[in-house]
Parts: C-alpha cells; structure tokens; sequence
C-alpha cells in the first residue's frame, strides 16, 4: 500500500474518532509532505520524533520573531538563539506529551496496519 493511501486512512480514521483537522494534519506536517518527506500523522509518531518536529518548527519561527522583532538591538542571535531553543524543548516535549496521551485515549490502529 502507498504511503498516500495510509494517509488517507490514518485522516479519515482520526476524523472519525472526531479529532480536529488542526490536530491531525498540522501546517508543520503539510509542509514536510510537500518537500518530499513522507511523514505520518503525529498520532501514528512516536514520542521523540513529535518532540523533535515540534521543537525545529517552534524553535525556528521563535528565533526568527525574537531576533528581527522583539529584542531589536539591544541583544544579539545568540541570546535569541537560546531563548529560542529554550522554549522550543519546552513546546517540543508538550506537544509530543500531548499527542501521546491523546494517542492512549483514542481507539487508533497502528500505522503498520493501515
């Protein structure tokens, strides 16, 4: 079976539990398709792979809004850099918290077996 025929049924599966298309396909994960990594559902991932792409996508746009928008230039990247990466671990371990125990609640299969 395709990776795309997976997607497909792992999206209809979680929208027939009643998950929220925001949770289920968010933009970080849309993005990853469209350049080319096939990357499962967040509810199909395991903890350290949520935890990682949470971090690089929360970690990225932070610093950037941090660096050209809110400490201006008082401070330099680096300082924008650890804040970023600071609160990207605090993000990154919440959303793969998150997704874990959502994953529990719910009645999912596993992605092997879609």
């Amino acid at each position: 079976m395709s990776f795309e025929d997976k997607l497909m049924k792992a999206h209809a599966e979680l929208q027939a539990q009643g998950v929220w298309l925001s949770n289920y396909k968010p933009p970080m994960f849309s993005l990853l398709r469209m350049l080319g990594i096939k990357v499962p559902p967040p509810y199909y991932l395991g903890f350290h792979l949520n935890a990682i792409i949470a971090f690089w996508y929360f970690a990225t746009i932070i610093f950037l809004v941090m660096y050209f928008g809110i400490l201006g230039s008082a401070d330099t990247w680096q300082t924008a850099m650890d804040k970023a990466a600071v609160w990207g671990i605090v993000y990154g371990i919440g959303m793969a918290t998150f997704y874990a125990f959502r994953r529990r609640k719910l009645p999912l299969s596993d992605w092997s077996s879609l």
